[in-house]
């Protein structure tokens, strides 16, 4: 039985992904298996992957793009069904030392539900994109990550709960899992993890920010950002659809309004170009059909 179940969803990610399985093997300490889902690769990604002829890697290939939350379903139910009792869902545009799973591991407790999660870094290593995260009543529950864009001097050195993290980097034990339930396969890319997690929140399940160990993260070197058409138009779509899935009533049209007005203001104020502007627009639309 392997303990830990690491799974990766692969698309097109022949760039980045040598340095993340280099990164994995180095990983002695810890049992653990990696499930690769592959949505239809179209450069050498699972050629370099097969390469390894290794016992400790399952490629699941698919027949088409399924997307970020659809493609760690499947390989998170093929890690449970192989007996694996603790999952991590991690990006393969990540890069971490040796020791990585153990420092991490050595932040549980006596909770068996308890989720950790890692500090991360930009490629830099000084400065930081994530150290935990939360949302944003005022701001029609936007997730947010901590520490974004800061230099990392410390401010971040110690373990505290936090209500929200992307799922670059999350271990989450099964138990939890199975509480909270799979990934919304609606969202297809963006916004899955915020709706995880503000599920498991509903349920009373801690998540943990560890300030060791850390890794870093090429952000978006596979989806091209939020700023790209994929990020503005999923982006949009899918803050719609949380909103409308998770709030009714008044709060579900005050959130709406705030999200549709917030847009329109950084259209004003030159934040959006019209272009990314006709893209949020668009994504928005179809949420509103989702």
């Amino acid at each position: 039985m392997n303990s830990l179940g690491v799974i990766t969803v692969t698309y097109n990610s022949g760039a980045v992904i040598d340095e993340f399985l280099v990164s994995l093997f180095a990983q002695v300490d810890v049992n653990w298996h990696l499930y690769v889902v592959d949505s239809s690769s179209q450069d050498n990604t699972c050629n370099k992957i097969t390469a390894y002829n290794s016992e400790k890697i399952t490629l699941i290939q698919q027949n088409e793009n399924v997307g970020f939350a659809k493609g760690n379903n499947i390989g998170i139910s093929r890690a449970i069904f192989d007996g694996c009792n603790e999952l991590l869902l991690i990006n393969n545009d990540t890069a971490f030392d040796k020791g990585f799973l153990t420092k991490l591991l050595k932040n549980r407790d006596c909770n068996p539900d308890l989720i950790l999660t890692p500090k991360i870094y930009y490629p830099n290593k000084t400065t930081l994109w994530c150290a935990g995260g939360g949302f944003k009543p005022n701001r029609a529950y936007a997730a947010y990550h901590i520490g974004e864009n800061e230099i990392d001097n410390g401010q971040y050195d110690s373990n505290y709960f936090c209500s929200f993290v992307p799922m670059c980097c999350v271990m989450i034990p099964v138990s939890a899992w199975l509480k909270v339930g799979q990934l919304d396969e609606k969202y297809f890319i963006y916004s899955e993890d915020a709706d995880w997690f503000y599920r498991a929140k509903q349920l009373g399940i801690k998540l943990r920010y560890c300030f060791e160990p850390s890794l870093v993260h090429k952000v978006s070197s596979l989806t091209g950002g939020a700023k790209s058409k994929t990020g503005a138009w999923y982006g949009s779509r899918n803050r719609i659809y949380f909103l409308r899935k998770h709030f009714s009533g008044w709060l579900r049209y005050k959130f709406l309004s705030v999200y549709c007005g917030g847009m329109l203001i950084k259209l004003i104020l030159r934040q959006y170009s019209f272009k990314e502007f006709g893209w949020r627009v668009s994504g928005a639309i179809q949420g509103f059909k989702l």
